[in-house]
């Protein structure tokens, strides 16, 4: 252990000041009249406050004695006298030393860098807040822009000496402490000064203190006790700069003095006064600059530049003279510096911080990480998302927006939020038109405040449907008039914005163009609670058990309250395949020193599926489904390919707009913040504009699209189709609006719809039969169609006719057994046969294969309100209904009329139909086919050709997946090839004759591992006799069996089974030769 601090006698001062003090006196130096014991000033002072003043009444006794005794003669009683009063000083002495070290302990040095050591010293004699070493924390944009500090008690950054301008350097020594590279922590010159001045004014102790006696109160004394004038602060300063000096080189004692001393104005040290006054760090200061700083510690508040700068260049001319005094300067170059123009910064207390809501949003976030302890002193580097360019450019065009639509629209207030997609790295967050003015309310941030959303929450609710596979973009919704009953409130009826209802519309169009109905349907078919908890899992939090009490299905119009953020956050988990990411506005920390602090990592989940999300996507940005509502040119239409939405709310409360490309996500508020209604402003009139201007300007400005990471390239901005969608093309009835090249489907959804096809909930396509009900009231209706059997798109017979809506999700139809049994009199009958006398029973479908008792389909009420309004509107357009296929006629009918129904009439398709497939109603010589797939292709082959049918030779350079072929028939698999020849995923063949002529009207049978079972007909027309094919949806590995069916539906061949898809490379296609063997 480092030996104890024993401070020589010869250097305390109060030894020093007796001793030079009596030397200086008895050698006639001084003169005057306190010389005189019993004259002497000091002395009456003394003897008037001596009980206050104890310590000093001692010493000055001891000096006023021997000052005295100077020109007595040496007698025995002088000498005992003086004897005397060295033993009490020696003893003053001793016992002050023993004060001291039960007071401090400096040694051993503590560990670590010098702003270590001062903080383990300040932590030890200065208890408080921590660290109390404090340093003001910077935030910096993304480009490491300073945005503002972060203080409490004041301005601070920790600077080595070696980052310090050696110019302030030699002003603050020359000024402070002109010995101090020599001194041994105290000026004995100044000190015997100091010791006159105090005789003569014993209330006013003073001086000599040095930058080592100044660091020493800094450190190691409180605030309160580092001014007090007395004697033991004094004595405690001597010895602690004694002790500093032991365990201190010089350099290290000047950064520790540098990096504590106060330059007003609440800088601390010379890099934080040089910032502040000066704009510049302290390495960057000029001559005059530092000379000007170095006489401010002397009297900080009177001497503040931005105050009273004629006194601080009046002190300045003071530190100039005391470095030309001290070789520093020459009298010349003194001048010169004194003449040289200084520019002082704008004041930072009056400096508008940047982009101040982001700041403040940057710090609630920094209070939830508790390991980065308190910003305002721990001196952190927080180098944050925003791009502090993107975000001007934002303010301005809020701002000039808003000004140009108050005086249309009574608006006073916007507020722009962006993200970068992918990250979720805020890059802009302006929350109000002017965040100083009050009359505005713009110190509040509307990004973070709960505002209604209105239809800008739409897409969360479709993107719901889309995950849960509900529905898929060709899903048809009725925007048909509806009243739901409110339990003690009127009851509720959506109306869509302009008033207008518009019968069938597509899940895309309804998406496509904010009607309301069909999305109010659509909450009621997905259910609050799962909305509630997809809006959670997307981002948007504030959404609760509670808003479904409060708004029910109104939330999806925006009737519950969200704020812009979260609404944004949700858009861009939309945009960034459906994978949420938690937003940020840090992208890293370091510490004081540079060393980075890890933070937790975001949070990320796939919150919806990517397929899900690009439906959305592809709505949202289909500007030809949004045009019949929105016009062809909205504001929602950019130069780049973009999807967004708008929001109204009740009174034009609210506007909103949100949207994205593949590089930038933005969402827009505008309104009142104090509630108040616009003048009939609404989302593509009021936010749409100012959306469409920031992202329009954002794209032109190539600085900011190196920012994004965006290309150059503008087919590179195309959204990307993920590879479980898939786009397929059908005829498309003429009341509904389909995307000219097809729609798109998740595969999933086509998996769900392997047998009926993915418009089976939209539309039907193929041989239809009529439907007639006979009441038992003597009425007689034809409530719709039923589906005989599905045929190619070209086919001359072929019809197409919209579905009888069926429900989804929680209103998704059920089935229930019946106690009739199988077997009794059917209920349908072709049109023209005998009609009993008594109504025969019913006889419903039956639910599974097998199955002993039939069953009825089991419709939620609001499911048969929605099917009779929609039968409502075809009757009322001299149209009607798929009512299913027509095996399903008898339990929807059922389901419609109840035991009103005396009998259903099925009349004749179009004509003859082939087969008969597995369980169909037989009704005379026709047949009922229930799944059918038809489609129509060009095939070009690579054929691999078997001599057997249950043998198939491959050729190495052409490979094809194995099959297996079970049974004997009529028909023979004759080849078997893979390639891409097709129009999409697709199992195509041929059947022939003996003779190799194409054979039409063939029925070829597909079972999935499942027990699915699809059928195709091979066709009669010139151009593709024989031809038959059946689409494949599911992006599953299969195991299909395919079986050529005879009249009687019985096998005609043996059945063979196929992979799927093809093991040869990318292949897509299977083509299947089937020949008759026996004629």
């Amino acid at each position: 252990m480092m030996e104890r601090f024993k401070p020589p006698v010869h250097l305390l001062s109060i030894f020093l000041f007796l001793q030079v003090t009596w030397k200086a006196a008895c050698a006639g130096r001084f003169k005057g009249p306190f010389l005189t014991w019993r004259s002497s000033l000091a002395f009456q002072k003394l003897t008037e406050k001596l009980p206050h003043n104890k310590h000093v009444a001692l010493l000055l006794i001891v000096v006023a004695f021997m000052l005295a005794a100077c020109d007595a003669q040496p007698t025995v009683s002088l000498r005992r006298d003086a004897q005397v009063a060295m033993a009490l000083v020696q003893a003053e002495v001793n016992r002050r030393i023993e004060a001291y070290h039960a007071r401090y302990q400096l040694a051993p040095r503590p560990d670590g860098d010098l702003r270590t050591v001062a903080e383990t010293y300040m932590r030890r004699y200065q208890p408080g807040p921590e660290p109390r070493i404090f340093e003001s924390s910077v935030l910096y944009d993304r480009k490491g822009r300073i945005l503002t500090e972060i203080f409490d008690e004041g301005r601070r950054v920790w600077t080595p000496l070696s980052q310090v301008s050696p110019a302030l350097v030699q002003a603050i020594i020359a000024t402070e402490d002109a010995t101090f590279y020599t001194n041994r922590g105290i000026d004995r010159r100044r000190a015997v000064a100091a010791l006159v001045q105090n005789l003569a004014n014993p209330d006013q102790l003073s001086g000599a203190s040095t930058i080592t006696m100044q660091l020493a109160r800094n450190l190691f004394m409180p605030p309160a006790e580092r001014f007090q004038p007395t004697l033991e602060r004094k004595i405690n300063e001597v010895l602690l700069a004694q002790e500093l000096t032991e365990l201190f080189t010089k350099d290290e004692i000047l950064e520790m003095y540098l990096n504590l001393v106060y330059f007003g104005h609440r800088a601390y040290g010379p890099e934080a006064a040089a910032r502040t006054y000066f704009g510049k760090s302290a390495l960057a200061l000029s001559m005059a600059e530092a000379t000007l700083l170095a006489g401010l510690p002397q009297q900080p508040a009177r001497l503040d530049p931005f105050l009273n700068f004629e006194a601080a260049k009046r002190r300045q001319r003071i530190v100039l003279d005391l470095m030309v005094r001290h070789g520093y300067l020459n009298a010349a170059a003194a001048d010169r510096i004194f003449a040289e123009p200084i520019t002082l910064a704008e004041d930072p207390d009056r400096r508008p911080t940047q982009a101040p809501h982001f700041v403040q949003y940057v710090r609630d976030s920094l209070a939830r990480y508790p390991e980065l302890g308190n910003p305002g002193r721990t001196g952190l580097h927080v180098y944050t998302t925003l791009d502090l360019d993107m975000h001007n450019l934002a303010q301005q065009i809020v701002s000039e927006q808003v000004r140009a639509l108050r005086p249309r629209f009574n608006l006073t207030n916007a507020a722009l939020v962006a993200l970068k997609p992918g990250t979720a790295e805020i890059l802009v967050m302006v929350g109000s038109a002017d965040f100083n003015d009050v009359r505005i309310g713009g110190q509040v941030n509307v990004v973070l405040r709960e505002r209604q959303p209105g239809s800008a929450m739409k897409p969360v609710l479709y993107a719901a449907a889309f995950d849960a596979n509900l529905i898929s973009p060709a899903t048809v919704l009725w925007d048909l008039s509806v009243t739901y009953p409110v339990v003690g409130a009127r009851p509720y009826t959506p109306r869509n914005y302009d008033g207008r209802l518009r019968g069938p519309v597509t899940a895309r169009m309804a998406l496509a163009g904010s009607l309301n109905v069909p999305a109010v349907k659509l909450m009621e078919g997905v259910g609050l609670e799962r909305f509630v908890e997809a809006a959670n899992r997307m981002g948007v939090r504030s959404l609760s058990e509670d808003d479904i009490r409060r708004a029910g299905l109104a939330m999806t119009l925006g009737g519950s309250e969200v704020t812009l953020f979260d609404l944004a956050v949700s858009y861009h988990t939309i945009a960034n395949h459906g994978l949420y990411v938690e937003p940020t506005a840090i992208l890293r920390v370091t510490d004081a020193r540079g060393r980075p602090i890890l933070l937790p990592p975001q949070e990320r989940r796939q919150a919806i599926s990517p397929a899900a999300a690009y439906l959305v996507t592809d709505i949202l940005s289909d500007n030809d489904a949004r045009a019949p509502i929105f016009g062809v040119n909205s504001p929602l239409r950019l130069s780049r390919p973009a999807a967004a939405k708008t929001g109204t709310t009740t009174s034009f409360r609210d506007n909103l707009t949100v949207g994205y490309t593949r590089y930038l996500v933005a969402g827009v508020w505008a309104g009142n913040n104090d509630g108040r209604p616009m003048r009939n402003a609404t989302g593509v009139t009021g936010a749409a504009p100012i959306w469409k201007t920031f992202m329009e300007a954002v794209m032109a400005d190539p600085v900011l699209l190196r920012s994004l990471d965006a290309p150059e390239d503008l087919a590179a901005w195309a959204f990307e189709q993920p590879d479980d969608v898939v786009r397929i093309a059908h005829p498309c009835p003429r009341e509904l609006y389909c995307p000219p090249q097809g729609e798109i489907f998740t595969r999933k959804w086509l998996e769900a719809h392997l047998l009926s096809g993915p418009y089976a909930d939209a539309y039907q396509s193929g041989l239809f039969s009529r439907v007639r009900v006979d009441r038992s009231n003597g009425q007689s209706i034809q409530p719709g169609v039923c589906l005989q059997q599905r045929t190619a798109f070209d086919d001359p017979d072929a019809r197409v006719a919209l579905m009888l809506p069926r429900g989804f999700g929680e209103l998704a139809p059920q089935w229930r057994y019946v106690d009739t049994p199988i077997g009794t009199e059917t209920l349908a009958s072709l049109e023209g046969d005998a009609i009993p006398d008594t109504p025969p029973a019913l006889r419903p479908f039956l639910p599974t294969p097998g199955a002993q008792r039939p069953a009825v389909f089991d419709f939620p009420d609001r499911v048969l309100e929605e099917q009779r309004s929609a039968l409502r509107w075809a009757q009322g357009r001299n149209t009607l209904l798929s009512l299913g296929t027509c095996a399903e006629a008898e339990g929807i009918v059922r389901a419609l009329y109840g035991d009103t129904v005396r009998r259903i009439v099925i009349s004749e398709p179009p004509r003859r139909l082939v087969a008969a497939v597995n369980g169909t109603l037989t009704v005379t010589e026709t047949t009922i086919l229930t799944d059918t797939l038809e489609a129509t292709a060009v095939l070009t082959t690579t054929e691999a050709t078997t001599e057997t049918p249950t043998e198939i030779a491959s050729q190495p350079e052409a490979p094809v997946a194995a099959f297996t072929a079970v049974g004997a028939g009529i028909y023979q698999l004759s080849s078997v090839s893979t390639d891409n020849n097709c129009p999409g995923n697709y199992i195509m063949g041929r059947v022939l004759n003996r003779q190799g002529a194409p054979v039409g009207g063939v029925v070829v049978q597909m079972v999935d591992q499942w027990g699915n079972r699809a059928t195709a007909v091979s066709k009669s027309s010139a151009v593709d006799a024989g031809q038959f094919d059946f689409p494949i949806y599911s992006g599953s590995r299969l195991e299909l069996s395919f079986t050529v069916m005879g009249p009687d539906g019985t096998p005609a061949s043996p059945t063979v089974t196929l992979r799927y898809p093809p093991e040869s490379g990318d292949a897509r296609c299977y083509h299947l030769v089937w020949r008759n063997a026996q004629g």
